[in-house]
């Protein structure tokens, strides 16, 4: 019993005693003491302990304490108000966590664009869906993360079951290949504009990424659960007037 009462919240001491209280009924700290051969502060530290978490109680008698267990449905009890306090605590760490994460990070040079694409889709859940409008001609993030880097990103990408929405301009060679290399987690639609893109924009669960393409290429990730929602009303706007594309009949 001793282990699992320690399982519960007790101490050692206080499981040892309550154990032999269980054990002997209502008695005497003396009794206790001499039971199981401790020292006697010990035994009265243990015993005051409980009572404050209202394990244990005790009555007088002719000038002499005794003590006893409460019933033990109050075990039930004591958890239930600690699974309160609990729940309080964690609503207020996921408040603090909340002003934490609305932070802004820039990340530069091709080193450092590499890690983020990698480690980003470490963080991100199982099924995290990049909704991005915008890719650079000539397959520019394709060369920036270099051949080593994209191997490990695409397997991520399979294993983390992470989604792509993309809103393209133009429909290029290297995003026909990432299409049918990754079918099932892969879709486009043509938003045929004239313009010569440098970056896109992604939202990404928590995070909303700015990036650049340059020969300094670089990352600007917000966590903001607001621009969040503006980012992501924006790209459903897009989407809705982008064109599906049908890869099957591309080359």
């Amino acid at each position: 019993m001793k282990d699992e009462l320690q399982v519960l919240g007790l101490t050692r001491n206080e499981a040892e005693v309550y154990e032999a209280l269980v054990k002997s009924g209502q008695t005497k700290a003396g009794s206790l003491i001499a039971r199981l051969d401790v020292h006697r502060n010990i035994v009265y530290e243990a015993l005051d302990s409980l009572i404050r978490k209202g394990f244990v109680t005790k009555v007088s008698k002719r000038g002499v304490w005794w003590f006893q267990i409460t019933e033990p449905d109050s075990i039930l009890t004591t958890l239930k108000r600690r699974e309160q306090i609990a729940h309080g605590v964690i609503d207020e760490i996921r408040s603090m966590r909340q002003q934490i994460d609305q932070q802004i990070t820039v990340y530069e040079g091709v080193d450092s664009l590499r890690a983020y694409w990698l480690s980003s889709l470490e963080r991100f859940p199982e099924g995290t869906v990049d909704y991005c409008v915008g890719l650079p001609l000539g397959n520019r993030w394709e060369k920036l993360m270099g051949d080593a880097a994209m191997e490990k990103y695409v397997e991520l990408r399979k294993r983390k079951k992470f989604y792509w929405k993309t809103v393209l301009f133009e429909l290029e060679k290297g995003q026909v290949e990432h299409f049918k290399n990754v079918p099932g987690l892969t879709e486009y639609r043509l938003w045929p504009k004239k313009v010569q893109p440098i970056g896109n924009f992604n939202v990404m669960h928590d995070t909303v990424m700015l990036q650049t393409m340059t020969d300094n290429p670089r990352i600007i990730e917000i966590r903001d659960k607001d621009m969040v929602t503006v980012f992501r009303n924006y790209f459903e706007a897009i989407w809705e007037d982008a064109k599906p594309i049908d890869i099957s009949a591309e080359d």
